[in-house]
């Protein structure tokens, strides 16, 4: 009769562990100091002009992206998870996660500041841009 084939796990590779959770536990550093800063932005929103300045807009884009951040980062946190369970290298799932979770942070501040800009006009809902348009 024949045997059954042994089957062989992967190597456990700890510096594949100790550097997806370095850098998972620094996305996390980092999404706290982005709370902080948006709540700051956030809160200086009432000093921009009211004329230029969409308060509504400025909040929801620091909101929605501080969501999509906390989001991505939980996701790339069960997948680098996931994948070292499997005995698989998994730094790279929680790096990527990061340079997402950065991505969005600047684009959160790019539509933030584009919202509270005081080169930007709103018109009867049409956008227009420069200061010309006031006199």
């Amino acid at each position: 009769m024949t045997e059954p084939v042994a089957v062989t796990k992967r190597p456990l590779l700890v510096w594949d562990i100790v550097v997806s959770a370095a850098v998972l536990l620094i996305g996390v550093g980092f999404l706290v100091v982005s709370a902080v800063i948006d709540l700051f932005s956030a809160a200086l929103v009432g000093n921009c002009p009211a004329r230029t300045c969409s308060a509504g807009a400025a909040v929801a884009s620091l909101g929605i992206s501080w969501f999509v951040m906390f989001l991505l980062l939980v996701i790339g946190a069960v997948l680098t998870i996931v994948t070292l369970a499997r005995r698989r290298q998994a730094w790279w799932i929680a790096l990527l996660a990061i340079v997402l979770v950065v991505a969005v942070w600047i684009t959160g501040f790019v539509l933030y500041s584009q919202a509270v800009s005081h080169e930007r006009v709103v018109i009867d809902g049409v956008v227009a841009l420069g200061s010309s348009l006031l006199g």
